[in-house]
């Protein structure tokens, strides 16, 4: 799979960390975030890795920033983003198996690198059991950004 990864200035090191868990799995790690500490804002790589996920560019991203929280908010921001934040494995994996969860948020400041290396590995082993209902609220959620979209263009 290609896996885009997307960090603001405190999730440099935990990238870097689950860089390498991905490509030792056989993913391709597309690299949007940044590579350095100095000070940045997580909506600019959440924007990015959204776009790649939109564009068919990636399969998957993968979102860090000090708790997840902020990438998470952005990034479900975005038509066709299922992000979910890591809280835990039985969160990770039911967001997969029944909202087909297409980002994963986690927190460098909130996580240990063990326990987001677990988290990341539920998360990609788990898949959406695509249940009618199941398929029911996935076409529920297109419905709603559907709204919004006709909402913004009525307003510009």
């Amino acid at each position: 799979m290609k896996i885009a990864i997307g960090n603001d200035h405190t999730g440099v090191e935990l990238k870097r960390y689950l860089k390498v868990q991905l490509e030792s799995l056989g993913h391709t790690v597309v690299n949007v975030g940044t590579n350095d500490t100095e000070r940045t804002h997580s909506a600019i790589y959440a924007t990015e890795v959204a776009g790649l996920i939109n564009q068919g560019d990636v399969d998957l991203g993968i979102l860090i920033c000090g708790t997840g929280v902020g990438m998470s908010i952005c990034a479900n921001k975005f038509n066709g983003v299922r992000a979910v934040m890591g809280a835990n494995l039985y969160t990770v994996k039911q967001s997969k198996e029944h909202n087909d969860t297409n980002v994963l948020t986690l927190g460098a400041l909130t996580t240990e690198k063990s326990v987001a290396k677990q988290l990341v590995t539920t998360w990609l082993e788990a898949n959406f059991d695509g249940t009618e209902t199941r398929r029911y609220r996935l076409n529920l959620i297109s419905d709603i950004e559907a709204q919004q979209h006709k909402k913004v263009e009525i307003c510009s």
